[in-house]
């Protein structure tokens, strides 16, 4: 058991030492579940925004101090308090054994990546738009390196990926595994159109655009496709409002009166599914199917394995506690991406336009099966922050190498070539 293990190490005075990097609204609640928790503790917080890191890490009943080098650091950690810093630098993971990234920036998060393998750590992983870019690379690479790369448990791609498992495990054909989306849908929902709402709640403007406009749903949707395998049935998905005692009856073929053309993919619904997540599994065999009648789980041959909630950055600590501790990994890409999530105009853009990525005014993110993508040259979302257009393109359309001009600075940008290159010499298959 994870808790009786924590125990153990609490009793020995020893910690897991975990860096948080991010204190916004899911950062935060990283940072609160591991002052609570014993065997883990958090020697540092990176957050631009020092306020911010004081606030959660006041919340967590903890104290801080700002730091500038890895010696100041080290005697706030050894003063039993936590080392704060508005820049995320190599000299952090000297006293940790686990980063958590909880940015949700895919340019952030692969600097944080990278420095964190530099470092030979376990990355913990919150942000799905980077891992819906590059997960696939950044997978290969830890291994590689013999170190643990991982989805955090706690959001639905995490959650959903134990649950395809779990139904796999016992037999069932998975046909569809989706999420309810809390929140409407509105393709070109800008942080401004957001902002009072995003205040109300104490957001980020910017992370409350990508749950509106669909964007965090189509990365998330496309990281757990690349990690079980699953596909898109059209680009986009389907998204129906359905009720919770419906989902076996729509997600599943056209032949059997639903909505799919095939069986094998992620979803999601609008309705009072949220803030759960269902798999929809397929059961032909006679007597399975009557050991789930007596179980009052219906006749079949479709059932559905529901779980009513999620509890995002409150289960994180179960990931690092994994990882940490067995070397497990909660989610992450099995080879080349299944899935990817591109890039489309929210608005007419024009020649030489500087693009602000996920969360912003110009681009939402699409989920396409990859490879009509990888045909039509579609450009991944993650990666168009500080692009630039070369010619004109209308709104809805979907973004192609043909159109923009990437910044070669970028470091998902250089972790995307990599992934590309690799899946193109076989290596990710």
């Amino acid at each position: 058991m994870i808790l009786d293990r924590l125990q153990v190490l609490e009793r020995e005075g020893r910690r897991v030492r975990v860096a948080v990097v991010g204190a916004g609204q899911m950062g935060r609640g990283v940072i609160r579940q591991l002052a609570r928790l014993p065997g883990l503790r958090v020697t540092a917080v990176s957050e631009r925004l020092l306020e911010r890191a004081w606030e959660a890490i006041s919340e967590a009943g903890l104290t801080a101090e700002v730091v500038g080098t890895a010696e100041e650091a080290g005697r706030v950690i050894r003063e039993g308090r936590v080392a704060v810093t508005p820049n995320f630098s190599l000299f952090l993971l000297e006293h940790a054994e686990v980063v958590v990234d909880a940015t949700g920036d895919p340019e952030v998060g692969a600097r944080i990546a990278a420095a964190t393998l530099r470092g030979r750590k376990t990355l913990v992983t919150m942000n799905v738009e980077l891992d819906a870019t590059v997960g696939p690379v950044l997978a290969y690479l830890f291994r590689s390196a013999n170190r643990v790369y991982t989805v955090g448990m706690g959001d639905e791609p995490a959650v959903l990926c134990e649950m395809v498992d779990f139904a796999r495990t016992l037999g069932f054909e998975v046909v569809c595994a989706g999420k309810g989306k809390n929140n409407r849908l509105d393709r070109r929902a800008t942080p401004a159109a957001v902002a009072a709402e995003a205040a109300r709640w104490g957001m980020n403007p910017r992370m409350l655009t990508q749950f509106v406009d669909g964007t965090k749903t189509m990365a998330e949707m496309a990281a757990l496709a690349n990690a079980t395998g699953l596909t898109v049935d059209r680009p986009g998905m389907h998204g129906p409002a359905v009720k919770r005692t419906e989902l076996a009856r729509v997600f599943v073929p056209e032949v059997e009166g639903g909505i799919l053309t095939r069986s094998g993919v992620v979803e999601y619904a609008v309705g009072d599914v949220a803030p759960g997540v269902f798999v929809v599994v397929r059961v032909p065999d006679g007597p399975v199917r009557r050991d789930l009648e007596y179980l009052r789980m219906g006749s079949g041959p479709y059932y559905v394995l529901y779980r009513p909630f999620h509890l995002a950055s409150l289960e994180v600590p179960v990931s690092i506690a994994r990882a940490a501790l067995y070397g497990e990994v909660t989610m992450q890409a099995q080879g080349a991406p299944r899935v990817e999530c591109v890039a489309v105009a929210k608005r007419d853009l024009a020649r030489g336009e500087e693009l602000d990525g996920v969360g912003g005014e110009t681009v939402y993110g699409l989920a396409e099966d990859a490879v009509r993508a990888r045909a039509s040259r579609a450009v991944p979302v993650g990666v168009v922050a500080g692009a630039r257009t070369r010619r004109e393109v209308r709104a809805g359309q979907v973004l192609t190498e043909e159109d923009l001009e990437l910044d070669a600075h970028s470091v998902v940008v250089q972790l995307r070539r990599l992934q590309e290159a690799l899946v193109e010499a076989g290596i990710l298959s």
